[in-house]
């Protein structure tokens, strides 16, 4: 019988007065500050000085927001302020006309991302890591969210660019992203709190360090950009290139029949890289973590690899990928339970109703996977690590119901079949090559940044399968 593995997370808090005094001083992780009543509640008010915020939970209302009446709940502005440094003016952050112009811009790219092209990209990166891997002290710690980063990282660049992540900028990305997440997570929590408290607490300016973490991760991707911006219209570009950036460089406006400037190619190639590598790099650390705790699930995913892929040393395919069902479900539990974006935020652009609610014009829409995913009307046994969960009558009711790691509607994440083939690849190949521990030490514990991350980063250990 297997044992049922309950990975650690900030406990609700039982009084509404300390999750409010959390959220006023910023001691601790957005996590920390969500109430027990939140994991029941079907729709909940939240009121601060200047901010009126509704949380939605029922899944008829989340429909209502994030797919039948969309247009009247953009993205929230406050994600764009929070953004621009590093996207400037894309489709993440644009909403109406602006966002459905870009959208359509961006189909060659998304075309790009189908599996005939991005595979042999996800592959040979997936090598890279292995061959870092091996380079490993056995007997040391592995920084298994570094080299998740890195991975994820350098599979996006060889599909945006052809070309491979060199270490040096893996380390620069993956220490600025972690500081922007930091910094961009501390300059949103002013919004929030009266005047006289900024004055009283406002210590260093986190918004100027985002602003400069942000500026400099879009420089390295502007460098690359710039090279073949000249190129292409220079005349000088390769033919034969088949990169997202390939795609994106022929694009052209269907109004104008202007090709995308360069600032607008830095803009949506920015988007591509955040959204590729930052949320899958999560998914995969916290997936990996996970098997690490629960060596049953991990003995039996171990079965599964050795059974469909054959000998380790064997190449793996495509195809074969489609015939890991429980390594699949390991994925898709790990994404309910510890979704990489655990809170999407929308405001009401008019005067409406939501449930039994009048909801003003410029109110805040809290649509939170990570509450959803643990709800106790919606899930058996939610905080429970079970992918076989999800081969239950009852299972598939609440996936269906209440499961959006990758949003829905029209906004639903372009990318995640790329993302899921691309995590399938990398699990495969590295459980069926090591047998995964926890290294000794505290537990991590996840923290909502941008993406939900480690509060002390995840390390394993890693130690080769004889005979796999």
């Amino acid at each position: 019988m297997e044992t049922r593995y309950c990975p650690v997370y900030p406990r609700p808090v039982q009084n509404r007065w300390v999750a409010m005094w959390r959220a006023l001083t910023g001691r601790a992780s957005l996590l920390s500050q969500i109430s027990e009543t939140a994991y029941r509640m079907k729709m909940g008010r939240l009121r601060a000085p200047g901010l009126l915020t509704f949380i939605v939970n029922e899944p008829a209302s989340v429909r209502q927001v994030m797919v039948e009446q969309n247009d009247r709940f953009p993205k929230h502005r406050v994600m764009h302020d929070l953004l621009k440094p590093l996207l400037g003016r894309s489709i993440f952050t644009a909403n109406g006309p602006a966002w459905e112009r870009q959208r359509k811009l961006m189909e060659p790219a998304f075309e790009t991302t189908r599996m005939e092209h991005a595979f042999p990209r996800m592959r040979a990166s997936t090598d890279a890591l292995m061959e870092r891997l091996a380079r490993l002290p056995a007997d040391q710690p592995c920084d298994i969210e570094r080299e998740m980063t890195h991975f994820t990282a350098d599979t996006i660049f060889r599909t945006i660019f052809s070309t491979p992540l060199e270490a040096g900028n893996a380390r620069r990305i993956f220490d600025c992203f972690a500081a922007f997440q930091e910094a961009t997570s501390k300059a949103t929590e002013p919004r929030y709190r009266p005047n006289w408290w900024n004055r009283m607490w406002r210590g260093t300016d986190h918004a100027h360090a985002a602003n400069r973490l942000g500026g400099d991760i879009r420089e390295l991707l502007a460098q690359q950009v710039s090279a073949r911006y000249t190129a292409y219209h220079a005349g000088t570009e390769a033919a034969d290139q088949t990169d997202i950036l390939a795609a994106l460089l022929k694009v052209r406006d269907p109004d104008t029949d202007q090709p995308l400037s360069e600032e607008e190619l830095v803009n949506e190639v920015a988007v591509l890289y955040l959204a590729g590598h930052e949320t899958t790099s999560s998914a995969l650390s916290w997936c990996l973590y996970f098997l690490a705790r629960a060596p049953d699930i991990q003995q039996r995913m171990q079965a599964e690899l050795d059974a469909v892929l054959g000998p380790e040393h064997q190449t793996i395919e495509l195809e074969s990928l489609r015939s890991l069902d429980l390594t699949r479900r390991v994925f898709r539990e790990t994404l309910r339970l510890y979704p990489p974006l655990g809170f999407l935020l929308r405001e009401a652009s008019q005067d409406c109703r939501l449930r039994d609610h009048e909801v003003p014009k410029g109110t805040a829409i809290v649509i939170s996977p990570w509450i959803i995913h643990r709800h106790r009307r919606y899930w058996e046994r939610p905080d429970e690590f079970d992918p076989d969960r999800f081969l239950t009558e009852a299972g598939r009711a609440s996936a269906a119901q209440a499961y959006l790691p990758f949003s829905i509607g029209p906004r639903v994440c372009v990318g995640a079949g790329f993302a899921q083939q691309e995590a399938l690849l990398v699990l495969a190949t590295l459980v069926r090559r090591y047998h995964l521990a926890p290294a000794p030490g505290r537990v991590p514990c996840p923290m909502a940044l941008l993406t939900l991350r480690s509060d002390i980063g995840i390390r394993l250990m890693l130690r080769p399968r004889t005979g796999a």
